[in-house]
């Protein structure tokens, strides 16, 4: 009964800079490939989903990241370790 809307908008999964601190090495390329790969990042209906990094935590390694949607604060944290975003 009544009236029940639900979303067909497809929310992008959310990984955190900790994650990719902990995870990744210094000079590592990161897209959703390699999340998928590394297990951060599941695949929904059988594909990679759509990434959004936040700035939870710190980075510290150089990174390189693409194919990924930021938050403004984990873009400035990424290029401030010298990391770069595509």
């Amino acid at each position: 009964r009544g009236y029940r809307f639900k979303s067909f908008e497809v929310k992008p999964a959310l990984v955190n800079l900790a994650l990719i601190e902990k995870t990744f090495a210094a000079g590592d390329a990161v897209n959703p490939e390699t999340l998928v790969a590394k297990k951060l990042v599941k695949k929904v209906a059988g594909r990679v989903p759509a990434i959004k990094i936040l700035a939870t935590g710190k980075l510290t390694k150089k990174v390189v990241l693409s194919g990924c949607l930021f938050s403004e604060t984990a873009k400035a944290s990424i290029e401030a370790a010298g990391g770069s975003v595509a």
